[in-house]
């Protein structure tokens, strides 16, 4: 059986994800788990009586709270009438949040990270500084981005933005799987940031290429010349009414360091479109 971790703070946008991972796990017939981290200061050595001993930083009656509201949340799940009986864990683990999700991922060895976006209007913002950007460099499988806005639907259109640089992609297989789940279109799209026929040529090229090694067949594959990386990908997914924006995440790819422009007119966009970023090849 398949596993979805779905971290929760129990806000307005986790609430949100919370019910979109759900969705996802009637689909995929997987087991769901909610996941909260405490934040615990460092036990401290203080003097007592005969001597000094170690007094923990934990708050016994805060974590008990907090493991009281992720079974309320599971038991909020449990007694809605879905088509596909769900299994549910819960789990709470001390630390910060960017360390212990990967050290969850590890434990439940899940093959989906379902995160909200509280706050994020931007791809920029997603990719860089957030505790989302944390938690997609350190996890080892794809990590679903979900905004406030978005509300679950059968996918139907998946647009996959691509650097075309070459690297192949560990978790490609993934995508495949969840587009096929719902008959899905891939729309692999490449924005082409600097005018000219040698770089069309060369995106058309490689585009050609990708073609005949991905192996799905409602794939379509789409170069859009635009100087902004972003509003490029934005107004396609815009046009072709994606469901869900794939991105591939590396260390060294030109996504994290292209993004510094300012964007107003399409950025409201990314507040209904879910983003699954998937791991390059090491």
């Amino acid at each position: 059986m398949k596993t979805i971790l779905c971290p929760t703070d129990f806000s307005a946008g986790a609430e949100n994800a919370v019910l979109y991972a759900n969705e996802m796990a009637q689909y995929m017939d997987a087991r769901l788990v909610l996941f909260h981290s405490v934040f615990a200061p460092a036990a401290e050595v203080v003097s007592y009586g005969s001597g000094p001993y170690t007094r923990s930083g934990k708050d016994l009656a805060y974590e008990d709270a907090q493991k009281r509201k992720l079974e309320a949340l599971k038991s909020t799940l449990e007694s809605t009438d879905w088509c596909m009986p769900v299994q549910y864990e819960t789990k709470l683990h001390y630390g910060l949040t960017k360390d212990t999700i990967p050290q969850i991922i590890q434990e439940l060895n899940a093959d989906l990270v379902v995160i909200g976006n509280e706050g994020a209007d931007s791809l920029k913002e997603i990719f860089v500084g957030s505790v989302a950007a944390e938690i997609i460099k350190n996890a080892t499988c794809p990590v679903l981005i979900i905004p406030p806005k978005a509300t679950f639907k059968p996918l139907r259109k998946i647009v996959f933005a691509t650097d075309l640089k070459g690297e192949p992609f560990l978790d490609v297989h993934s995508v495949i799987n969840l587009a096929s789940l719902f008959e899905a279109d891939i729309l692999f799209l490449h924005i082409i940031p600097e005018a000219g026929t040698a770089n069309e040529e060369f995106a058309q090229a490689e585009l050609d290429r990708l073609h005949k090694q991905f192996p799905y067949q409602n794939a379509t594959f789409y170069a859009e010349p635009n100087a902004h990386i972003e509003e490029g990908i934005s107004q396609f997914c815009r046009l072709h009414h994606a469901d869900m924006l794939v991105m591939g995440y590396h260390p060294r790819t030109f996504w994290q360091h292209l993004f510094t422009q300012d964007y107003t007119q399409e950025m409201a966009y990314h507040t209904y479109l879910p983003l699954l970023v998937i791991h390059y090849r090491q």
